[in-house]
């Protein structure tokens, strides 16, 4: 029996009791061995405990370690770290390589003694010089990290190849690493792939997904995937979750959601958020793979608990919608809560907007304000629209015109229409900003030009009333009609009631009861006074025909008919070309943007000279005369008196635009129409059009309404 308790007592020690001790004499490597018992002595556990502690505190080396790593590991003992450590230290002072690295986690770790990251260093780096492969690693992290020195790179590189060469995996991977990013040695994409390819070949998941990552970057995608499925095979969570996104974004690979959720669901069971949130995704929004909300909304759970912050941000707009779960405005506004505390900021904006809106919580401007000044700080353009308008309308803040200017201008940047557009209303009354009416204008055209509905309303308004321009009630019209059209209720209601006034009851209720389908109560009001007078609809049917003959404005007839006068030398006369006609029968006759050669030719023989005398116009172009520039494009135009080139003409007609040339501004508008010398670009026919007619061209008012009211 004794002699059972005693193998049980050898055996039930460590490996590192039992190992091979290494001192610094020469590196020999002696062995050490507790002297062996007679077995026929009958000896207890406690005594044999007994007489390992007598040899031990004789100085016995292998005693030392082995009681060290007995209170380290409580085997047949209490565990005592301070025991622990304080045998590791005897033996490490006697230059043992494998007690040296103890006593430095210790030091490291805070375990069986004070955490002193200086010591630490310093005994794993006694370690590392006797070839300890694990203290040469952790003292490459210690360098690298700056813990217990300053950062030194170099030094950290040097241990990391010591270990590496050693065939320690995560040296190597690290050192490839080092080598990639060029820290501490030169960057060298060579030795960074042999010591990745080394570390993979031990099979280390992590070095295979490493390399993998490292041959995606280099634009290697087949041993990329390779290498990415050879880590995930081996359960590595890192791999499994790119490759669900690479198949979920259809990178590298043919975008194949079902095998994207194959993969997303092995790293998600091992507890990944990024890959619980993504099968969420898929079983939501998948073409592909059969829509499941229920099951969505349950792995958005599991990765919101994870604290995933679009997992809490999208898990937070289904309870405010109801939308598979039921709707519950407090939790909507919990989840929202802490994705926003993460920096999400969608999150961090739909907060503020329930503050705003008392959804979930009272109503707290301030709250709000907050929330929308952390999204508007990180690009939010929403949050920047609605942190001006807090501003403007002194909601949460003190008003400031100024502020509320900043922040359009930053949304406005971004392109937020809304932005843009009370950014040109202040710009119109230099309200927080200089009055740039132009400017405004500008910016209130290119609105309308995109379809934005309350700009289109503006410049009904604005040219109505007259005042910031030029009173234009046929332009006026146009603007309000198309703002009707698009749908906006106060342009429908002000269009119904212009009719009304005029007693087209037809026309009045169309537009009346669109606008008052959108709860428009004077369009109500309205439409009531309208119900006494039905007699009146057929009276009027033959008066239908004035709104159709505004809602189908169609192309212009657009001649261009250059005559080239007499060039004198120190002179050169514009010659009219443009001749706008709203003749109706011939709007849809598009060829006539353009002239065609007899309409030229009838225009040069008004002059034979200018035919001869194209050495004085080259001269003038030449010299930057932008009429010269004009005259010469619509030549090359149609390639008469020299060489047809439609580009040339463009480039030239742009030369003489840019100098301020009324009439070449509305032929570029018109090229860019057509796709003359250049490709169709109605933008910026709009744009130079828009121009012309601000300085009063009727040619370029004619050109604004056919692209307002036709593109």
């Amino acid at each position: 029996m004794i002699k059972f308790i005693y193998l049980i007592l050898l055996f039930s020690l460590p490996i590192q009791a039992l190992q091979i001790l290494q001192p610094t004499n020469n590196n020999k490597v002696i062995q050490q061995q507790l002297s062996t018992p007679q077995l026929d002595v009958p000896l207890s556990a406690e005594q044999l405990l007994t007489k390992l502690k007598i040899s031990a505190k004789s100085g016995d080396a292998r005693s030392q370690f082995s009681l060290a790593n007995m209170y380290h590991n409580g085997i047949n003992v209490t565990a005592d770290d301070k025991l622990a450590f304080y045998w590791y230290l005897q033996v490490a002072e006697q230059n043992y390589a494998s007690a040296q690295f103890n006593v430095a986690n210790g030091y490291y770790y805070g375990i069986g003694a004070g955490k002193n990251l200086e010591q630490a260093l310093y005994w794993y780096e006694k370690s590392a010089m006797q070839g300890f492969v694990s203290a040469q690693y952790n003292l490459a992290v210690m360098y690298r990290r700056g813990e217990g020195t300053p950062i030194n790179n170099i030094q950290a590189l040097f241990w990391y190849k010591k270990a590496a060469k050693l065939g320690y995996g995560p040296a190597q991977l690290n050192l490839a690493k080092l080598y990639e990013l060029g820290i501490g040695a030169d960057r060298d994409l060579i030795l960074a792939q042999q010591w990745y390819e080394t570390a993979a070949k031990q099979f280390d998941p992590e070095a295979q997904f490493y390399l993998a990552d490292f041959y995606e970057r280099e634009g290697d995608s087949s041993k990329a995937l390779y290498f990415y499925k050879k880590s995930a095979n081996q359960g590595f969570i890192d791999a499994q979750s790119r490759l669900s996104v690479l198949y979920r974004i259809g990178y590298l690979v043919k975008q194949d959601d079902i095998k994207a959720l194959h993969w997303a669901l092995m790293a998600a069971n091992q507890n990944d958020a990024q890959s619980q949130f993504l099968v969420g995704v898929i079983y939501r929004k998948s073409f592909k793979v059969a829509r499941n909300l229920p099951s969505a909304v349950a792995w958005y759970k599991k990765a919101a608990k994870n604290g995933h912050a679009q997992a809490q941000y999208n898990l937070a707009t289904l309870y405010l919608n109801g939308n598979g779960v039921e709707k519950d405005a407090h939790r909507a506004l919990d989840l929202y809560t802490k994705s926003a505390q993460q920096g999400f900021t969608n999150a961090q904006y739909s907060l503020a907007l329930r503050y705003l809106l008392g959804e979930g919580a009272d109503k707290n401007y301030q709250v709000a304000v907050k929330w929308l000044l952390k999204a508007a700080q990180a690009g939010h353009k929403l949050a920047q629209y609605s942190l001006a308008l807090r501003y403007q309308l002194a909601q949460g803040v003190k008003k400031d015109s100024k502020q509320a200017v900043y922040w359009y201008q930053k949304a406005a940047k971004q392109n937020h229409p809304e932005a843009r557009y009370r950014l040109a209303l202040l710009q119109l009354t230099g309200n927080g900003i200089d009055k740039d009416v132009k400017k405004a204008l500008a910016s209130l055209l290119d609105l309308s030009m995109k379809g934005h509905q309350v700009s289109q309303y503006q410049l009904y308004l604005i040219y109505n009333k007259g005042g910031v321009v030029a009173k234009d009630e046929m332009l006026a019209k146009t603007y309000l009609l198309k703002a009707a059209k698009a749908g906006y209720a106060k342009a429908q209601y002000q269009l119904g009631k212009s009719f009304f006034n005029q007693d087209m009851v037809e026309e009045a209720i169309y537009y009346l009861e669109l606008a008052a389908n959108q709860n428009n109560a004077s369009a109500i009001k309205l439409l009531k006074k309208l119900s006494f007078k039905p007699q009146q609809v057929v009276q009027n049917k033959q008066e239908k025909n004035t709104i159709q003959n505004i809602e189908n404005m169609t192309k212009p007839v657009v001649i261009i008919e250059p005559i080239m006068t007499k060039i004198p030398q120190q002179s050169i006369t514009l010659s009219p070309i443009i001749d706008f006609n709203l003749n109706e029968q011939l709007f849809d006759n598009t060829v006539h943007l353009i002239p065609n050669q007899d309409e030229i030719a009838k225009s040069l023989s008004h002059n034979t000279k200018s035919s001869t005398n194209l050495e004085a116009l080259f001269a003038s172009v030449e010299q930057g005369n932008p009429i010269a520039q004009y005259n010469l494009s619509v030549l090359y135009g149609k390639g008469e008196v020299v060489h047809k080139d439609n580009r040339a003409a463009f480039i030239l007609m742009r030369q003489s635009a840019n100098q301020g040339i009324t009439q070449s501004q509305n032929a570029l508008a018109i090229m860019y129409m057509k796709g003359a010398g250049v490709q169709i670009n109605y933008n910026k026919a709009y744009y130079w059009s828009s121009i012309t007619t601000r300085k009063g061209s009727q040619e370029g008012k004619q050109i604004l309404l056919y692209l307002i009211a036709n593109l």
